[in-house]
């Protein structure tokens, strides 16, 4: 597609309105169906129904791990989602292969590029370096025309709304894949505290990092356990691999001086370029408080060896009295808090603000790195962009799935009511059954960031409406309270701008960088380097290929946004 055409597409996106569609999104013409009938061969049509006729086969391959729960004797390849596919869409899904776990997955994915293995036709993929790889060896298809011409007007709207999100696979004017978006801000921060270590010293949450540092100094000094040992301390969080974290974060306290750039991310500086988080002036003064928390005995003494979920293990043990986490972190890991202490009370808030009331937390991915790919000589891109329009009915609460995807599956009706606990189904089960993750998506595709707006509505005392306004309140109200939270910091979300592959010099020269980062920076927090070793680190970083590396991150920028 020529360039003007894909730019124009993107621009009127967000003005788009339904037009010649049902109610749903579907309902393509015969004529743009047969368009690319190989010859010979008849090409599916949908007949007034929606329904393919002769059926659409779709290929694809998946990791079945453990977080899958069939009943009823089902499996991945005979279960109620791919009959109601074949019976109601007249699509028939089958999976050319299946791993138990991501690694063997993308190494049989990547196999396939150096063999005569053949590529499903759809297929996730969740490696940046694997995404370039393919974009390059000629074996996905550009789907930008197929976007425009299949799309329906809700589904553009989505992609309009979360548009940078397509940079992950933009190839010049071409678009390799589609980004399959999730909750947008699931693994963003809100600050977990001990409620009854508060309590029990008399103190208030923090609001600022001034009084976060004396919250910290109370929990490490005032034996807010009551057992009478100096055993404990303010503030877990990981620095093994980074300081903006999904779980165990510290992004804030260096959002606290930047007010827009944390450690690991590249962010728009005021010149319109991208620029590298962790080599910004004020990361040195967010450098600093770590050295002083640390030397102070705030902070958990193996900091830089715990990874993310690791970390939180002094929180959950009863040693520490606060935890930057997600809004549902309550649930897992963080409530396993109750196995050492019955009588512990967890209670969230807002992250603390610099001095200057500046902030700044880190935020995943609208789509936490995962994009669909299509084979090259894939045909049937209408079936597939009707099919992701059906699957969207489950969170726009329309259609089929309206109130769940099956029913006596994930949800049952009682009393003319859909209820969502298994075990209060009319055949109780101990766990239902996993069929939002049946799909060729992995996983049920959200409407990024509704799900936090719709805890804030929830908690604001909002009469609930929706299937998922009714799911969420029968969520603990701390949880639902968190979410809210999560939802009105969203004006401090610091994404990353850079969304490709690594570039050249990245994959050249970015793991010795960033092993240098990470070294040198636990080197001063543990007080091994003097602060001013930060300033060393820039030149450093500099010379050794970031210069270089910031280039060629600008000219990706450029060349995604001409």
């Amino acid at each position: 597609m020529k360039r003007n055409k894909w730019v124009a597409l993107m621009l009127t996106l967000v003005l788009a309105t339904a037009v010649g569609c049902s109610s749903n999104g579907g309902g393509n013409s015969n004529s743009a169906n047969e368009l690319n009938a190989p010859e010979g061969e008849t090409k599916p049509v949908q007949n007034a129904a929606g329904k393919f006729e002769p059926p659409v086969t779709i290929t694809t391959a998946r990791v079945v791990g453990s977080d899958y729960t069939f009943i009823k004797g089902e499996d991945i390849n005979n279960n109620v989602h791919n009959k109601w596919a074949k019976d109601k869409l007249g699509i028939i899904i089958k999976d050319l292969w299946d791993t138990p776990d991501n690694a063997a997955y993308h190494t049989k994915l990547r196999l396939s590029l150096t063999t005569q293995d053949q590529l499903p036709d759809v297929f996730i993929v969740q490696d940046v370096n694997l995404i370039a790889d393919l974009i390059q060896s000629g074996k996905v298809k550009d789907i930008g025309e197929d976007f425009e011409n299949y799309a329906p007007e809700r589904i553009k709207k989505i992609y309009a709304d979360n548009s940078k999100a397509l940079n992950q696979v933009k190839n010049g004017t071409q678009l390799m894949g589609l980004p399959i978006f999730s909750g947008g801000d699931g693994t963003n921060p809100v600050l977990w505290i001990r409620q009854d270590w508060l309590d029990k010293l008399k103190l208030k949450a923090p609001t600022t990092i001034d009084e976060f540092e004396t919250v910290m100094d109370a929990f490490t000094n005032q034996d807010p356990d009551g057992n009478g040992k100096k055993d404990t301390f303010g503030f877990s969080f990981s620095a093994r691999n980074g300081f903006s974290n999904w779980m165990s974060d510290a992004s804030f306290v260096f959002g606290a001086y930047t007010g827009k750039f944390i450690t690991g991310n590249w962010q728009k500086a005021d010149d319109g370029s991208l620029k590298y988080g962790s080599i910004q002036p004020e990361i040195k003064t967010g450098l600093s408080k770590l050295q002083e928390w640390y030397k102070k005995g705030y902070l958990d003494p193996e900091l830089a060896a715990l990874d993310e979920v690791k970390a939180t293990e002094s929180f959950i043990q009863g040693k520490s009295g606060m935890i930057a986490a997600p809004f549902w972190a309550l649930g897992w890991p963080l409530g396993d808090v109750k196995g050492t202490n019955p009588n512990a009370k967890l209670r969230a808030y807002t992250l603390p603000t610099g001095p200057d009331g500046k902030s700044a937390r880190y935020t995943g991915y609208v789509n936490e790195g995962k994009v669909m790919m299509f084979n090259k000589d894939f045909k049937h891109m209408d079936a597939f962009f009707f099919y992701l329009d059906k699957i969207y009915d489950n969170p726009f609460e329309t259609g089929d799935f309206k109130n769940g995807f099956f029913e006596g599956y994930d949800y049952a009706m009682v009393d003319g009511k859909p209820v969502y606990d298994p075990k209060k189904f009319p055949t109780p089960m101990e766990k239902a059954a996993s069929s939002g993750k049946y799909n060729l998506f992995w996983n049920t595709p959200a409407i990024p960031f509704q799900g936090s707006a719709n805890y804030e509505y929830i908690y604001k005392g909002g009469e609930p409406k929706t299937r998922a306004h009714n799911e969420i309140l029968s969520q603990d109200k701390e949880l639902i309270r968190a979410g809210a939270l999560n939802y009105e910091m969203t004006g401090i979300n610091a994404p990353t701008e850079f969304l490709g592959a690594p570039t050249e010099t990245m994959r050249s020269k970015g793991d010795n960088l960033k092993t240098m980062e990470l070294e040198t920076f636990a080197k001063i927090i543990y007080g091994n380097e003097p602060l001013d070793k930060f300033d060393t680190f820039v030149t450093d970083w500099k010379s050794k290929g970031g210069d270089q590396i910031e280039k060629e991150v600008n000219e990706w920028y450029k060349s995604v946004n001409p």
